[in-house]
């Protein structure tokens, strides 16, 4: 496939929509190659320049950062698309992983908040805060609590801990 040498910076900007410094940028860490140059110090650019661009778009469409774009780039060097597939394939796995454990941990927000907002309503001393008031405590009741729970101090569960079950981390909540 003949390959056509010659884009200037700014003619790679406009066909790839990265910016110039970005383009800099990329090279200066090794995602793009470094460029050729003219006589008076130009960059200079060819299409593998213009399609290694387009895989950094699309990984980085797909959630990737640049150190593992860095790392899929190997696979991108060694010019087959099948080993390339099957790490972008393992990354976009990931991803999807990370995604779920997410949307658990945001729904678990969510539902916190939910009954910080209820207990937020329910009382409002006429002077300083007490223990009903939910300030200063988690006045949110679980299946077994009687009276109103402390605020915990430590740090939630990593999420990163798949022992725990999902209903154990939205605890409280009733169905």
């Amino acid at each position: 496939m003949p390959v056509t040498t010659g884009y200037k910076i700014k003619d790679v900007a406009a066909r790839s929509g990265f910016s110039a410094a970005t383009l800099r940028y990329y090279e200066e860490i090794g995602l793009l190659p470094e460029s050729a140059r003219t006589g008076s110090g130009y960059r200079l650019y060819d299409d593998r320049t213009l399609d290694r661009l387009a895989f950094i778009a699309r990984a980085k469409q797909l959630g990737c950062s640049l150190d593992e774009i860095a790392e899929l780039g190997v696979a991108w060097d060694g010019g087959r698309c099948g080993p390339l597939q099957d790490r972008l394939s393992a990354a976009v796995a990931d991803k999807i992983v990370s995604a779920q454990r997410q949307i658990v941990e945001l729904t678990t927000l969510i539902v916190e908040l939910q009954q910080a907002a209820a207990a937020l309503d329910r009382h409002r001393p006429d002077g300083p805060c007490d223990a009903q008031c939910g300030c200063i405590t988690d006045v949110a009741m679980d299946i077994t609590a009687t009276s109103p729970q402390p605020v915990s101090l430590v740090v939630k569960a990593s999420s990163s801990d798949d022992s725990l079950p999902i209903a154990h981390q939205l605890r409280g909540v009733r169905t």
